[in-house]
């Protein structure tokens, strides 16, 4: 027979396994629990951070990051692009059509700027930061050897064309706000001279090119 301490040895041993068992069971629980909610969240940034159409900068982090950009450096130049009689695409040929010629769009401007300097606002309506001190020539190069002032789409057979505003960012105290609304002002300039793109100087003087 088994003597008490022996049982109470063997006890204590079963305990001790069972513990050591459940420590470590719980523990890899727990590591594939983290590793799933780390993997939900990249998922939700990146829903977050990119538009869901294009796969360019949603509108919050375009603005956030334009808005840091600013605040670091004090240079840079807006640029706000919009797709020339888009609302007749919609109504000729639908909205998926509409999308898809969105997403086309899009793909010029990544191409042109980089996919981490392009956002999309909604509609036809796409952004573009560019860093630095403003090189219109450069930035006029990008744009004609992208395509997006004037080029043919395949899928609906349309001739299409965009206009683009221009706004410079002076200062690190200038908002986006601000800046948004004059490159704005800029782009309602190109579409009445149906010019490829316009800088905004002053509220009564515009340079265009």
């Amino acid at each position: 027979m088994f003597s008490a301490e022996k049982v109470e040895f063997v006890l204590v041993a079963i305990i001790a396994v069972l513990f050591c068992f459940l420590t470590i069971y719980c523990s890899i629980k727990m590591r594939k629990q983290r590793r799933a909610y780390e993997k939900k969240i990249k998922i939700l940034e990146k829903e977050i951070r990119y538009d869901n159409l294009t796969g360019v900068l949603s509108r919050k982090a375009f603005t956030d990051d334009v808005s840091a950009e600013i605040t670091a450096s004090g240079e840079g130049t807006l640029l706000i692009f919009d797709i020339n009689g888009f609302k007749a695409v919609n109504d000729t040929y639908g909205h998926l059509a509409g999308d898809d010629l969105i997403k086309r769009y899009s793909s010029k401007l990544e191409k042109a700027f980089g996919k981490e300097n392009t956002g999309r606002l909604g509609g036809d309506e796409f952004v573009v930061f560019v860093k630095g001190d403003c090189d219109k020539e450069k930035i006029s190069t990008a744009i004609n050897k992208s395509g997006v002032s004037s080029f043919y789409d395949k899928q609906t057979k349309l001739e299409l064309s965009s206009c683009c505003g221009a706004a410079l960012c002076r200062s690190c105290r200038d908002r986006f706000d601000d800046l948004y609304k004059k490159a704005d002002k800029a782009l309602y300039r190109a579409k009445k001279e149906s010019s490829a793109i316009a800088y905004y100087t002053s509220e009564e003087d515009y340079e265009n090119e």
